[in-house]
């Protein structure tokens, strides 16, 4: 046991509601109970006691006290609002899907238990499977979801969720625990300094790692809470209820294609913990609320569909486009293949590839100073108080560039700076562990020879995949359908049967409507 006894005790204690200042109260009259002997295993004793009753004081507050406002869960949604976008790519501008996502979430929201919030929903332009909410009723779906959702009902599902988190105001309670934390870590971190010696970011550093711990996501009694109410006002507004269910079961299906077949999280499952008891739960509550029903429940296949036929599938054209080994970007004028054996990744800041071998390519942008020329920004800025070896001016399809390399820590980095134009520098580095120098050098080579800078016809040539919605005809079947599938050279038909959420077995008819990703 690393707390002593009677922490636990009292930690036991403070499950039921109380003030913060009772709460405080109680942690000094602990800290004054054992005095230190100043030595550093005592130190590093005391403060996981303080750690420890730092979550349980937290805990405790999230189950009895709330100490925000409506008001101020608006404003909080508001101001996060503008970074939630930019973190997420900015925003899908499809006029026909901006409005059919809004008529959702009004409708929804027309028979949630907070009709008189003023809510907003914003479909991010990512691919990303995910949706998520603000305090104050701001709300969010992504592109990927959408594709990923078979019919309006299921979509409809994901709003009231997500409603639900605002209505029941999970996010103020989870606010009120980032409050708590960093209150009771400010006044017991003041007092453990003033008994240690320990440094305030020491501290804090200590305490800290529980609040994270508590914060990360809702709980899972927040997401059943949500799941039930979410149901219920889907039911009211005329849905059928069960649909958020099988978006359930499709998003556990979409997440283990993902990962080759393992269970994994989608990113939908990051913060909103999935299991097959919680599907099942889903459904129980959807039988419920069917019974309430005077009428079936609208599904909406076919307006979905219609709906979503030609939007962006995948990577967008101003986060930049992968197409196996390659890499293109029209904005930037840029095109560029990575080595055979690398892995590309798109990132929300950054472009990465990874081998097994455990050589690593990254390339992102960064600000350059007024006329700063590749070298003074490679010695000075990205790599200032190294020692550069290898250093090279050089020109990469006509553009200035200079190159160095560098010993890490662990290995060696390849650092590769081109002009960006005026405002900005092209950064490509390749990461090597000790041992695979060699291997980052040919990367390096086999990547300058790869880059290529467009011209506005080739760059304007760029263009998305999109999701398009096709008849099934006469003879066709799954195998064949999915050989139609554009994107990566792997498994075309377990992706086509995640998208139109088909089991392993299921078959098509003729005249049913499917999603493919094509051109």
């Amino acid at each position: 046991m690393l707390y002593p006894a009677e922490l636990r005790d009292h930690a036991l204690n403070l499950t039921k509601p109380v003030s913060f200042v009772q709460l405080l109260a109680h942690a000094a009259s602990l800290l004054d109970q054992r005095p230190l002997n100043g030595s550093p295993n005592q130190m590093i004793k005391r403060a996981k006691l303080i750690s420890t009753l730092c979550l349980a004081l937290t805990a405790s507050a999230c189950g009895g006290v709330t100490l925000m406002s409506e008001a101020e869960e608006a404003k909080i949604g508001a101001t996060q609002h503008p970074n939630i976008v930019r973190e997420y790519g900015g925003a899908y501008i499809e006029p026909k899907i901006n409005a059919y996502v809004e008529a959702v979430m009004a409708r929804i929201g027309r028979f949630s238990d907070r009709p008189d919030i003023d809510y907003h929903i914003t479909v991010l332009d990512t691919p990303m499977v995910n949706a998520f909410a603000l305090p104050g009723g701001y709300t969010y779906v992504t592109r990927g979801l959408l594709a990923l959702a078979d019919n309006e009902a299921e979509l409809a599902g994901v709003i009231g969720h997500e409603i639900a988190h605002v209505t029941a105001r999970h996010g103020a309670r989870r606010q009120t625990a980032a409050v708590g934390t960093a209150v009771v870590a400010g006044v017991l971190g003041a007092v453990l300094n003033a008994r240690t010696g320990m440094s305030g970011r020491a501290t804090g550093d200590l305490l800290n790692v529980g609040g994270s711990a508590i914060l990360a996501g809702y709980s899972r009694d927040n997401e059943y809470e949500a799941d039930n109410l979410g149901i219920k006002a889907m039911a009211r507004a005329g849905y059928e209820p069960h649909a958020q269910g099988e978006l359930l079961t499709s998003l556990a299906a979409f997440s283990k294609f993902q990962s080759g077949g393992k269970e994994a999280n989608a990113s939908w499952f990051s913060t909103h913990p999935n299991s097959n008891a919680r599907i099942a739960k889903a459904q129980q509550k959807a039988n419920a609320a069917g019974e309430k029903m005077s009428a079936p429940g609208q599904i909406g296949t076919n307006r979905h569909l219609q709906m979503i036929d030609g939007m962006v599938y995948g990577d967008s054209a101003r986060q930049g486009i992968m197409r196996g080994q390659r890499y293109e970007h029209a904005a930037l004028a840029l095109r560029f293949d990575v080595p055979r054996g690398f892995k590309l990744k798109n990132g929300k800041t950054r472009v990465t590839a990874t081998h097994d071998n455990e050589v690593q390519i990254i390339f992102d942008l960064d600000a350059r100073i007024a006329n700063e020329v590749p070298e003074a920004y490679l010695r000075s800025t990205w790599a200032t108080g190294q020692r550069l070896t290898g250093f090279q001016n050089l020109k990469i399809d006509g553009r200035d560039a200079a190159l160095g390399t560098l010993k890490t820590q662990n290995g060696i980095a390849v650092l590769l700076a081109i002009d960006g134009g005026e405002k900005q520098i092209m950064r490509f580095g390749v990461l090597a562990p000790r041992g695979r120098e060699s291997d980052a050098e040919a990367a390096m080579a086999s990547l300058r020879r790869a880059i290529d800078f467009l011209s506005p016809r080739q760059a304007g040539a760029i263009r998305p995949y999109r999701l398009r919605v096709v008849t099934v005809k006469e003879g066709e079947s799954v195998a064949s359908l999915a050989r139609k599938m554009r994107g990566s050279a792997g498994d075309k038909e377990g992706l086509f049967r995640v998208l139109n959420g088909l089991q392993k077995d299921d078959t098509l008819a003729a005249g049913s409507r499917v999603k493919l990703v094509s051109d």
